[in-house]
């Protein structure tokens, strides 16, 4: 499995000087650390150095990142780096990691100010990694990405290091070509790197090439039988490809191995939802919902299960429950998860005027006075306005689509996020296609090539334009598409009920 919100943003691991991960681990182990080598057992100079007074605080950080690594981390790995800065309140790298990947606005200000309060403390090399973290956060991609850089070019022995910043630009930044070079150059060097060929496969599913990834499942696999990850990650891979029955196995065996690897059982709950059967999706949901204690990560499988009725066309029913669900997230400030709901509302709003103000009140959100971090703000409302644009071709509304399309644009010109260029280019491909300049969009819509809105505006205007087999490639491409996303339960169903119309259609004229 990736390390992942459906919602927000991918994360980064980032290297650390003493720990070793076990060859397999079950549910019982805690994963093992040694104090003074590698990952790869190299002298601790070829990892980023940790600069703690305690030497309790460092053993919970490094197990934490080392939860992380085994898929971990939602409870387990957050729990140790929450015990690691009580034992060390000046451990600025620890303060950092903790902003970083909490899922609590509240939470994340708070850390975030003190490793600012302590940075002083940290060497220049954690100094970078600190930059990395709220640069990738935060919005700030350009000071982000040039601490990778200079991280990466200091340290090109650490595994860890590379691996996880390929998991950054594959998961992050939709860069799967450089993602892909530097875990290829990482298992050269080390074939047996796992969390790097579990990374590998996964750039290869996201970029669309999904059938490269079980031989380096079934490779994780044998090489870690006692670990609950690499038949979590099996079962992803096969629900991507849509064999349903292999991913609830591969699943039900992640729980055998760890009954409370709860993210088998959100895949188990999804695999049931992407078949059809949306009642004991919500049953698997539930049980899901309950084996998480983190707030944020609670009300995302809410949303998932909420989403079910959406998926059996029960839209008065999903929009009622999605209506509560905002209304928690708003007295929960959960500004992020609130917005999306409303985006979530909109696309499955039969009244594009009602879906519009449902867009409207989800743009509310970001700018009220919430504890959201400048990259979550950024992406959120990237999506919402090419949400927006995309009901506004649907509709047919031209000015709908300029009003969405313009204040992307002006994003597009600062932000070096690949997510926000992408949605700037779906959103111009709408606009265009109000205008009926079908040739024009084709190439714009092409740049968002993973986003089933734009590949469903990209099948009609390729076919608008004259072009019926690129049209039914399209199709074909996006009906093939099996994941979590609420683009996906919204306009896959669409693409495959249009191709059996096609075929249909087909016949009926072969038979004449």
């Amino acid at each position: 499995m990736r390390i992942q919100n459906p919602f927000l943003y991918p994360v980064i691991v980032l290297a650390i000087a003493g720990a070793t991960v076990a060859s397999a681990r079950t549910q019982a182990q805690e994963p093992t650390i040694a104090t003074h080598t590698a990952a790869d057992g190299a002298p601790a100079a070829e990892v980023v150095p940790v600069t703690t007074s305690s030497p309790d605080a460092r053993h919970d950080y490094e197990l934490a990142l080392l939860y992380h690594e085994d898929l971990l981390f939602v409870d387990k790995g957050l729990v140790s780096l929450r015990k690691a800065v009580k034992a060390d309140p000046r451990f600025a790298l620890g303060h950092a990691t903790l902003a970083y990947f909490t899922t609590d606005p509240l939470e994340e200000r708070r850390e975030y100010a003190l490793a600012q309060e302590y940075v002083a403390n940290a060497s220049p090399d954690e100094r970078l990694l600190i930059r990395w973290m709220d640069g990738a956060k935060n919005g700030g991609l350009v000071p982000a990405i040039a601490a990778m850089n200079d991280l990466l070019a200091k340290y090109p022995n650490d595994k860890r290091l590379a691996n996880q910043a390929a998991e950054w630009l594959c998961s992050n930044q939709d860069a799967y070509e450089h993602g892909e070079k530097i875990l290829k150059n990482v298992l050269r060097d080390d074939p047996n790197y796992f969390p790097a060929l579990n990374n590998l496969a996964y750039c290869y599913a996201l970029s669309g090439q999904p059938s490269l990834a079980p031989p380096l499942m079934d490779q994780y696999v044998a090489a870690l039988p006692a670990q609950p990850n690499p038949q979590d990650s099996y079962g992803e891979i096969m629900r991507m490809l849509g064999d349903y029955p292999a991913a609830l196995d591969h699943y039900g065996k992640a729980l055998q191995i760890d009954p409370t690897f709860n993210t088998s059982q959100v895949g188990i709950a999804s695999t049931y939802a992407l078949m059809g059967d949306q009642e004991r999706a919500r049953a698997e949901y539930l049980k899901a919902i309950s084996g998480t204690k983190e707030r944020a990560t609670k009300l995302d499988y809410r949303i998932l299960w909420a989403m079910t009725f959406y998926r059996e066309n029960q839209l008065e029913r999903g929009s009622r429950e999605f209506a509560k669900l905002a209304a928690e997230a708003h007295a929960a400030d959960l500004p992020v998860e609130e917005a999306e709901i409303h985006r979530d509302m909109a696309l499955f709003n039969p009244d594009a005027h009602a879906a519009l103000r449902n867009l409207d009140a989800a743009r509310l959100v970001l700018t009220e006075n919430h504890e959201i971090s400048q990259g979550s703000r950024e992406i959120e409302l990237a999506s919402i306005l090419q949400t927006r644009a995309f009901i506004a071709e649907r509709a047919g509304m031209t000015d709908a689509a300029q009003k969405a399309l313009k204040p992307l644009s002006a994003m597009s010109q600062t932000s070096r996020s690949n997510l926000v260029q992408q949605s700037y280019h779906s959103a111009n491909g709408a606009a265009l296609m109000t205008q009926e300049k079908y040739d024009d969009a084709i190439p714009e819509l092409m740049e968002d090539p993973q986003n089933p809105l734009s590949l469903a505006l990209l099948a009609d205007a390729q076919d608008k334009a004259g072009q019926p087999v690129d049209a039914q490639k399209t199709l074909t491409t996006l009906a093939a598409i099996s994941d979590e996303r609420v683009e996906t339960a919204f306009a896959v169903p669409q693409a495959r009920e249009t191709l059996k119309q096609n075929l249909a259609t087909g016949a009926q004229a072969g038979g004449h």
